[in-house]
């Protein structure tokens, strides 16, 4: 099966909370990105699932999907077997807040991570911490939604991060490209993020002890 055929169908894998079928799915292009960023065999995590699912599922990668709705599953699984799709596929139904947290210790270095969970704060950043590190070097961390404030805050942290190249921005998801692992100096002080209030801070600790000093000069 190809990937044109899956975005033809345009199959609903969710559902509205009267049970109605609902597509809460990425758009188009980015399937399409993320389905031509991977190739067979590649180990994959996304959390969240529905169309952009596939991608990785055509693709031929050992991919994981973590989702709290066990129908979600059961919805692929039949669109699998209905169009021959063979895969390597995980589906854990559960919060992924509960189970990132023990499945990181037992699982490969990942080469794509796709974060469309929940999205309430602070659902995205635990998603990233607890993948982030297991995302092998030259792999990728890939944010839908980033217009929601819940979620933008991990897109502008990693925009601002050094070892994070920001590879596309397609629609309201962000791809970033891990470029090495995180450098820590001193807890925050090294984090880009943080890099303005660092300058800040010293300029005024600067200005503070001048003014000091001149204030000290006309009182002698």
């Amino acid at each position: 099966m190809q990937i044109e055929k899956l975005l033809q169908d345009n199959p609903s894998f969710h559902v509205w909370s009267d049970g109605s079928a609902a597509n809460f799915g990425v758009s188009d292009r980015v399937v399409k990105y993320i389905y031509g960023k991977l190739k067979p065999g590649d180990v994959t995590l996304e959390t969240g699932s529905g169309k952009s699912t596939f991608a990785f599922l055509l693709a031929g990668c050992k991919h994981t999907a973590i989702a709290p709705d066990p129908g979600e599953e059961l919805r692929i699984r039949n669109y699998c077997s209905a169009n021959q799709i063979v895969t390597d596929f995980t589906f854990i139904a559960n919060s992924s807040a509960e189970v990132l947290p023990l499945l990181v210790n037992n699982i490969p270095a990942l080469d794509f991570v796709f974060i469309d969970g929940a999205h309430r704060y602070p659902y995205a950043e635990i998603d990233y911490h607890f993948t982030e590190k297991k995302l092998r070097t030259g792999g990728y961390m890939v944010v839908d939604d980033i217009h929601l404030p819940s979620v933008r805050n991990l897109y502008v942290f990693l925009k601002n991060e050094k070892n994070w190249e920001l590879d596309a921005l397609i629609d309201k998801t962000a791809f970033f490209k891990k470029t090495g692992e995180e450098i820590l100096i001193n807890d925050w002080q090294n984090q880009g993020i943080n890099r303005y209030f660092l300058v800040y801070s010293n300029m005024k600790a600067k200005a503070v002890g001048l003014i000091k000093s001149v204030l000290g000069m006309k009182r002698r």
